[in-house]
């Protein structure tokens, strides 16, 4: 979603035609968006496809910013099938939290991102298999000699680091029934301006 159309240009325009030249017809070009992302494309990262914010840390350091390592939070969710499943980084704040799903808090100790300590958080009303998935992507994403790995059950969180990594406890959501209702949405500009309007609930 944040990233610039310079990325789908270069590879239009350069990378493309090196993909052509070594796969010839086989080769299928699709642009896909954020949360649009087809059955087959979703079907190869076996229910892991993570999305994280902003830029990657190389291209940072290549660009001369640098900064301290901040804890990074992930959330895990599915839209309507399984398959769906997608673990998305959002802003690491105690409100984005919510008793139906589970998430991946990252927080760091050393200055260079070195060891740390990475908390995969139960809501008690999540689903025991998101939770499993939720510890296995944990694992995968974070080096275990540097990150030790906690599951916290909600209601059973550690004061110290987990609370301190998404800026002190605060109310959050305890439900999630928004998921279990199909709403459809009209978006159209013509009367001159963009209009969102619901159809049916």
């Amino acid at each position: 979603r944040q990233a610039s159309n310079m990325g789908w240009l270069t590879f239009t325009f350069s990378l493309q035609k090196k993909f052509e030249a070594l796969f010839g017809d086989k080769l299928e070009v699709v642009r896909m968006h954020q949360q649009q992302e087809a059955v087959k494309f979703m079907a190869h990262f076996k229910r892991k496809f993570i999305i994280h914010r902003e830029r990657r840390k190389s291209q940072l350091i290549k660009a001369g910013i640098t900064s301290q390592p901040q804890p990074e939070l992930f959330h895990i969710r599915s839209n309507g099938s399984p398959l769906f499943t997608r673990c998305i980084q959002i802003k690491p704040d105690a409100v984005s939290l919510n008793s139906e799903f589970c998430f991946i808090l990252k927080v760091p100790f050393g200055q260079d991102e070195d060891s740390g300590i990475v908390y995969v958080w139960l809501g008690e009303k999540s689903d025991p298999e998101e939770a499993h998935l939720g510890e296995e992507i944990a694992q995968e994403m974070y080096d275990p000699e540097k990150y030790s790995l906690q599951v916290v059950r909600e209601g059973e969180e550690p004061e110290n680091f987990f609370w301190i990594g998404i800026g002190g406890r605060k109310n959050y959501e305890k439900s999630a029934d928004y998921m279990r209702h199909t709403r459809l949405f009209r978006c159209s500009n013509e009367k001159g301006y963009f209009a969102v309007s619901e159809k049916c609930s």
